[in-house]
């Protein structure tokens, strides 16, 4: 399995339309291949059992909300077909474009990971 995790802080005003793009988004993945598309709602910030929890690790400002996306594919390669294909699709050209105007792109982590074990390990 191959996973694209991302966090968004997002501001509360902004959060319905957030939604709407990223629903749309992940429709318009799964039509062209990707296995899931979720986001989640924060719930617990701050760690448990000693652990660093986001809060230790990203700034969330009053008035905003701290979500996770995750996309998943059956492997990377996968990944790649999926996001050529998407690519030529117009409605997540402008999905894409827009949602700069509701989150701070500079401000959104983004990381992959596989359940393949890397090869220098």
């Amino acid at each position: 399995m191959y996973t694209i995790i991302c966090v968004f802080r997002v501001k509360a005003d902004k959060l319905d339309k957030f939604l709407k793009m990223t629903r749309k988004t992940g429709e318009i993945l799964k039509s062209h291949g990707a296995l899931e598309h979720t986001i989640y709602f924060s719930k617990e910030l701050t760690g448990r059992q000693g652990s660093m929890g986001f809060l230790n690790l990203i700034e969330v400002e009053e008035g905003e909300e701290l979500l996770l996306g995750q996309s998943v594919f059956e492997n990377e390669k996968q990944y790649y077909e999926v996001m050529a294909s998407v690519g030529c699709d117009d409605i997540i050209q402008y999905l894409d474009g827009n949602i700069r105007d509701i989150v701070e792109m500079n401000k959104v982590i983004s990381s992959s990971f596989t359940t393949d074990k890397p090869e220098f390990i």
